[in-house]
């Protein structure tokens, strides 16, 4: 059943679209707050949310004092997003010169990687498929700036896809945001609307004019969108719950920020009291460490100091608490959220990225279903322009190889190992210097080559009795001492 009838004026239900916006306001919000966390535009929610929290009286006082320096919503956003951590090829199975300019216009991987960010902070993102200026671009289009209307059949699909965008009017010094709705569906309708849902342009009617944007093998017009979703949907087009922990945690912890901001400013020392003639005392005096309360000099005055009672050590304790607990739940190792860095081997760093790996290995098929539909659609898209664009080949298969992510090795951690191996019998003398010369196939060459270089090592240490020690010193061993000269160290302490 076709959503609209022919005639577009007539075909659009407005209040079908209008009911549609109003049901998907709560949903688009949330977004867009995700968002404001990820890029740190958020001291209005957190005080909207403290707001909530707190008196009034403890709200004015923690007011001034938001601190969200602690982003953890975007460490973990940006720990997770893994998929492009290393360069991927994309592959065709035949020659296309106009693919091969594209990749090289085109920077596909910073673009995907910031697709991969969005898509786990908001579950779904998408990139719509355009021409700009006679080229093929793309545009990133997010959940709070698009409504879908999904299909009847599988609603984890899109019969239609409207994505907003704001723009301020600066003629004849009128400054005025203007809101225009974008609407493609699958009848090749796509029209421009207005903030009230009023079309005020139409650029392709299903009928007179439809959209060029066909694919053949589906028999339907296409949407010049792809869309990403962190998981494979199960039943709706939008996932609104999952990631909703680290909204709230980010929150909480910020909050919990602010707490420790205002406290350590107004409790990290001890606060001074007054016992003498009220009356004489100033009213409006401030306290702080270097400030002294003024009073009139009289019988029974004097000035002492409170203990605080808050307890900003613990306070500390429950933040950091709070971040490990909700990177643990992403896979994160609280080591590696250390405001320290510290030094790790390639085969720790493997183990402490173990949780990481997976959930990487977990969105790889689905990112190369993506990689594989963007490729059609920007084929399709381009094709469909044959008067300014090059052809791309209709019968290239596309394949893309995902690079695997690379942790340095600790050199002196592979000779310690490899050496253990060889004692313990795995491994062969020829085969422990082809793990260290890979370019030598040949046993008998790498025996015949190890074998040389241990003669010339030993007639070495016999013209140079010292080598032994300037080679540990060279392979690290003792790195905190320098080499011993001839006769140090001998006859002491037995």
């Amino acid at each position: 059943m076709a959503l609209f009838e022919s005639k577009v004026k007539q075909a659009i239900k407005l209040t079908v679209l209008e009911a549609k916006q109003r049901a998907e306001d709560e949903r688009m919000d949330e977004a867009q707050e995700k968002i404001d966390l990820y890029q740190d535009d958020f001291e209005e929610i957190i005080r909207t949310r403290m707001q909530d929290l707190f008196e009034k009286a403890n709200y004015e006082r923690l007011y001034y004092h938001v601190n969200h320096s602690q982003n953890v919503i975007k460490r973990i956003v940006n720990e997770i997003s893994t998929v492009y951590k290393s360069e991927a090829k994309r592959i065709l199975s035949k020659g296309c010169k106009r693919y091969d300019e594209l990749k090289a216009k085109i920077n596909y991987d910073v673009i995907l990687k910031k697709v991969n960010r969005y898509t786990n902070l908001l579950n779904e993102s998408m990139l719509k498929i355009g021409i700009r200026n006679g080229e093929i671009c793309y545009d990133l289009i997010t959940p709070n700036i698009t409504m879908v209307i999904q299909n009847e059949q599988d609603p984890t699909e899109a019969d239609a896809i409207m994505y907003s965008l704001t723009r301020v009017n600066t003629l004849f010094g009128q400054k005025k945001d203007e809101i225009r709705w974008f609407y493609w569906d699958i009848e090749g309708n796509h029209f421009i609307l207005n903030e009230e849902m009023k079309i005020i342009e139409i650029v392709y009617e299903d009928i007179t004019n439809p959209s060029p944007y066909f694919d053949k093998e589906k028999e339907q017009f296409l949407l010049p969108f792809v869309v990403f979703h962190r998981q494979h949907p199960d039943y709706s087009f939008w996932d609104q719950d999952t990631g909703r922990d680290l909204y709230n945690a980010a929150l909480a912890i910020s909050i919990n920020m602010t707490m420790f901001d205002y406290y350590f400013k107004t409790c990290s020392f001890r606060q001074r009291y007054a016992i003498g003639d009220t009356q004489g005392i100033p009213q409006d005096q401030l306290s702080d460490p270097l400030t002294f309360f003024c009073i009139p000099p009289g019988e029974g005055a004097s000035v002492g100091t409170l203990e605080s009672q808050v307890d900003i050590e613990q306070l500390v304790k429950a933040i950091t608490f709070q971040i490990n607990s909700i990177i643990n739940n992403y896979g994160i190792s609280a080591d590696m959220y250390s405001l320290e860095i510290p030094e790790m081997s390639g085969r720790a760093l493997k183990i402490r990225n173990r949780a990481l790996m997976e959930q990487r290995q977990e969105q790889l098929p689905l990112y190369r279903k993506y990689e594989k539909e963007l490729y059609e659609k920007t084929r399709i898209i381009n094709n469909a322009w044959p008067a300014f664009l090059k052809n791309m080949n209709e019968e290239a298969e596309f394949s893309i190889d995902f690079g695997e992510i690379e942790f340095p090795d600790d050199p002196m951690d592979e000779i310690e190992l490899q050496t253990k191996k060889l004692r313990a019998g795995i491994i062969s003398l020829p085969q422990f210097f082809q793990f260290f010369n890979p370019d030598i196939k040949d046993e008998k060459k790498a025996e015949k080559a190890i074998i040389a270089n241990l003669q010339a090592l030993q007639e070495l240490e016999e013209k140079y009795p010292n080598v032994d020690k300037t080679l540990d010193y060279i392979l690290g061993e003792g790195w905190d001492r320098k080499p011993a000269r001839e006769g140090e160290g001998e006859g002491e302490a037995e």
